[in-house]
């Protein structure tokens, strides 16, 4: 060990400049009334007063990944960073998705769609925390609150809903390669969104779940789309994740063909540094280079293990079987009466692999009881309606990874049951816990609905939800070639409606019906102090 005897104070001098000594330092037994610092570069175990000299210089910053964002600060609801070649889309709302967060992310994801100099756009999240939620818990409570109040849900919330499921639509319907990697914690919708992109992946941090039965609705933003268009050796697997709320982590979202790729955390800052290199690449060719980053699943779990007696940590192969005989029932109670009458059978019985289904039905039944029974009931029918009409559109049509007749079939139902289900009276009480972490005893009923009262949930009528054509990207300024557009009108030498542009523009303004919101929340609260209600007594006024 290396120790200099040169007294603090002048080798605080030098050092002082570079940060790397601050206040005072001791080490006893270097000499009576004089005191010394280490400056030896080999480190004792637990030796509180080694500095390591290149901990200063060579460290990464705090938030180095997301630094030069349009947002310095890193508080707004949605970032984006762009080069050339690619955009990066970031979502930065942990609590999941109002209506301006949803807007300003689907202006720049349509924006970057329609820039000729981005090859490719990633989608992700702020980390750490979740990749995204879905619909924010509390503004779903302050529709059903207000629903239940007026009658019929307010504007603000209709736009909410709608809005969610056109930006499904859009990502889902993605003209390029829309990366979108799973990092952290993803549900409902927020989930949805990361399945249906073009290209999806996930890593061993990855957790996907539907949970919205145990709030009292449906899945939103094309889940059921997601859940009933797996394939058919996988059958009955969306009723099985819709009606308990099973987490799938890791690989298993790949294995279950839930995403498409197992895909690297460092995937998307490494395609940031290269992305200028598929501009000089034809598109067919920048794909093939996409897929360059889809990493072979690691062996592990019996999804992917099939050796005799092999035991994974995933989700185990041996319970298909048990999901394919129990959920292909035709309603939630056949369903809970089948393992309810299997559970009894396997009672009285020791063995090691009837204990391990013996466990696993119990969860199930356990699970089931916690959600909410006419949300279960019109979630089935809706998984079942999307695998009804893919079947369809298969016989039709050649097979593709996403059919838009059956998604916005699929879009629309959901929103329709939605509308109907945030008017119960039990889905604000399920809201309410789902915000607050808690658990009330609620004014349920576990009778089961009618097939009529299902059916009125789950067929909307054809006009009540609708996806415009998006215009293409403009060719160029120049009136000669303009007028190849595709929307290009004779009449005005224009390639794009002015007024039908303009009436997007509002409807897609982050800033949308926020005083009619603000003016809501105020009337919910009335006289009573906002801080009860966590809310904040003071305003942040941003500068002009």
């Amino acid at each position: 060990m290396v120790w200099s005897r040169v007294p603090l104070n002048n080798l605080a001098r030098g050092t002082r400049r570079c940060g790397i000594i601050r206040g005072k330092l001791h080490h006893a037994g270097l000499g009576a009334g004089r005191r010394h610092v280490r400056t030896g570069f080999f480190p004792e175990e637990n030796d509180p007063f080694f500095i390591d000299p290149e901990g200063p210089l060579l460290s990464e910053p705090l938030n180095a990944r997301w630094r030069a964002m349009d947002d310095p600060t890193l508080r707004s609801g949605i970032l984006e960073r762009n080069n050339v070649g690619m955009g990066m889309v970031v979502m930065n709302r942990a609590e999941g998705f109002d209506l301006p967060s949803i807007n300003d992310l689907y202006q720049r994801l349509r924006n970057l769609e329609v820039n000729s100099l981005k090859r490719f756009v990633g989608l992700a999240a702020m980390e750490p925390g979740p990749f995204s939620v879905g619909l924010d818990p509390k503004e779903l409570l302050l529709a059903a609150v207000m629903a239940n109040k007026k009658g019929a849900l307010p504007d603000f919330s209709k736009a909410l809903l709608w809005n969610f499921q056109e930006l499904a639509h859009l990502v889902a319907d993605y003209r390029k390669p829309l990366i979108s990697h799973i990092s952290g914690y993803a549900q409902d919708g927020g989930g949805a969104l990361a399945c249906l992109a073009p290209f999806s992946g996930a890593w061993e941090d990855s957790t996907l779940c539907v949970r919205a039965c145990h709030q009292g609705l449906v899945p939103m933003g094309g889940m059921t789309y997601v859940l009933g268009s797996l394939p058919a050796e996988l059958s009955s697997l969306g009723e099985f994740l819709a009606l308990t709320g099973w987490e799938l982590e890791g690989a298993d979202l790949v294995s279950l063909d839930l995403v498409e790729h197992w895909l690297s955390p460092e995937a998307l800052p490494f395609l940031e540094l290269t992305a200028e290199k598929h501009l000089e690449v034809s598109e067919a060719d920048s794909r093939l280079l996409l897929r360059e980053h889809s990493l072979p699943l690691p062996l592990e779990g019996d999804l992917h293990v099939k050796e005799a007696g092999k035991e994974g940590r995933g989700f185990q192969r041996r319970y298909f079987p048990l999901i394919h005989r129990f959920f292909k029932e035709e309603s939630p109670k056949a369903i809970q009466d089948a393992i309810d009458k299997e559970i009894a059978n396997l009672e009285n019985i020791k063995s090691e692999k009837m204990q391990t289904e013996l466990r696993f039905l119990k969860d199930c039944r356990d699970r089931m009881k916690k959600v909410s029974t006419r949300a279960a009931w019109i979630t089935l029918e809706l998984i079942r309606k999307v695998r009804r009409g893919i079947r369809e559109a298969r016989a039709t049509a050649s097979k593709q990874r996403v059919h838009p007749e059956v998604l916005v079939e699929a879009l629309r139902a959901e929103l329709w049951a939605q509308h109907g289900l945030l008017k119960r009276e039990e889905t604000i009480w399920r809201l309410h816990q789902a915000c607050t972490g808690t658990e009330t005893k609620e004014p349920t009923t576990k009778e089961a609905p009618t097939t009529q009262q299902v059916s009125q949930f789950t067929n909307p009528p054809e006009d009540f939800f609708t996806v415009f054509e998006r215009p293409e990207m403009p060719l160029s300024q120049h009136p000669r070639l303009r007028r190849y557009h595709p929307d290009f009108d004779a009449a005005t030498g224009l390639d794009h409606d002015p007024a039908w542009m303009q009436q997007e523009a509002r409807r897609w303004n982050p800033n949308l019906l926020e005083k009619e919101r603000q003016k809501a929340v105020k009337e919910l609260l009335g006289n009573e102090d906002p801080s009860k209600f966590g809310q904040s007594r003071w305003v942040r006024v941003e500068p002009e």
